[in-house]
């Protein structure tokens, strides 16, 4: 008896191990993902061919919780709101921004393209990686190659980047507060010019002095992914969670898929104080405190997006770039077939933004 007891367990076990493997794949099919993210794979995307299905699924059931939280309307939501965000961070919609010396062809982060095959809002995850080689400030040029390893900071009075641009930066330094003594100190804060003599903050690898999350010597931390999750403080903490040591080797972000996917789930799922999770606010499990009632901040799409990028995009009225993440989440909602709760469509321009920029969990050592 025994035996055929422990044999039943065993059996229901499976059985309900394969109906929460099945559950979120109920909700999103290959063919919705499909029509969902329908030009990532067009031969001019740079990450055709990378983000799959198959890469997909288990990485999100790897956050269990994620796409299987509340009723199927609140899942569908859910799922429409995560792959709205990360379109925009990696949208197709190119634009050309003419240079003073060159004309460069990168990633924009405005929406608009309004003549896009199937328009602006079908062209979600054509990118696995930051554009323009902003970690080298090199860019193609027959006539000025780059020298292989070298670096084209900011340097000298002028500041001048990139291989074949003059690149005009400011060089003031912010006034000692032992200056600030009386209303001449404006005066004394323009005696302050040529302080510096490269750019700061070490801009070329995003990597900062971080204790617990040292940078890997070589290894550059720049946008990678569906998140574009940069800088060291954040590939540390990351791949501890997700089991894969990309503080090591950050590239694994634009070569694995299911570690990609798994990089902007783990942002998602991953409340930062003061801010709350992604997914508890879009699942309405976050109850926003008297702070947050006073800056505007209530639960909808809004504070998702003031979550992933405030600190650039809310607070400043109006504005393409909460317009395109937006427009994702209204087109991929109606694929999806789930009503747009007024709420959660409440604009990010006029919420005041929580203290920290993109993707900051934590910059103190």
């Amino acid at each position: 008896m025994m035996f055929w007891a422990v044999a039943l367990l065993c059996f229901s076990s499976i059985l309900l191990g394969a109906f929460a493997q099945g559950d979120l794949g109920s909700v999103v099919s290959k063919t919705t993902f499909e029509q969902m993210l329908k030009h990532r794979n067009d031969a001019n995307c740079p990450a055709n061919g990378f983000y799959t299905y198959e890469a997909f699924i288990p990485a999100a059931k790897s956050f269990g919780a994620f796409g299987t939280t509340g009723s199927t309307d609140a899942r569908k939501r859910e799922i429409a709101a995560f792959l709205a965000q990360t379109s925009h961070e990696t949208t197709g919609n190119l634009s050309f921004h003419e240079h003073p010396y060159s004309l460069i062809l990168r990633r924009d982060d405005i929406g608009g393209w309004a003549s896009a095959p199937d328009g602006p809002y079908a062209w979600g995850y054509c990118f696995k990686q930051e554009q323009g080689n902003p970690v080298d400030y090199c860019v193609p040029n027959q006539q000025w190659p780059c020298t292989p390893g070298k670096k084209y900071f900011g340097r000298g009075p002028i500041q001048i980047s990139y291989g074949h641009v003059l690149l005009a930066k400011n060089t003031l330094v912010e006034v000692p507060s032992k200056f600030r003594i009386s209303s001449r100190s404006t005066l004394i804060y323009y005696a302050w010019g040529y302080c510096f003599k490269q750019e700061q903050g070490n801009p070329v690898d995003y990597c900062v002095p971080n204790q617990q999350w040292p940078c890997t010597p070589g290894k550059k931390y720049f946008g990678r992914g569906p998140i574009q999750i940069s800088y060291n403080y954040n590939y540390g903490p990351a791949g501890a969670a997700i089991g894969a040591n990309i503080l090591r080797n950050p590239d694994l972000v634009a070569t694995d898929p299911t570690i990609s996917f798994k990089t902007a789930l783990w942002f998602w799922m991953t409340s930062q104080s003061p801010k709350p999770s992604c997914h508890d606010v879009i699942t309405g499990r976050w109850t926003p405190c008297s702070t947050d009632t006073a800056a505007g901040r209530l639960p909808g799409f809004g504070v998702v997006t003031n979550i992933i990028n405030g600190g650039i995009e809310c607070g400043k009225g109006r504005n393409t770039q909460v317009e395109d993440r937006i427009g994702f989440y209204k087109r991929y909602s109606d694929i999806l077939e789930v009503a747009k709760v007024s709420t959660m469509l409440a604009s990010a321009a006029i919420l005041s933004s929580y203290e920290g920029q993109h993707l900051l969990i934590s910059a103190a050592p």
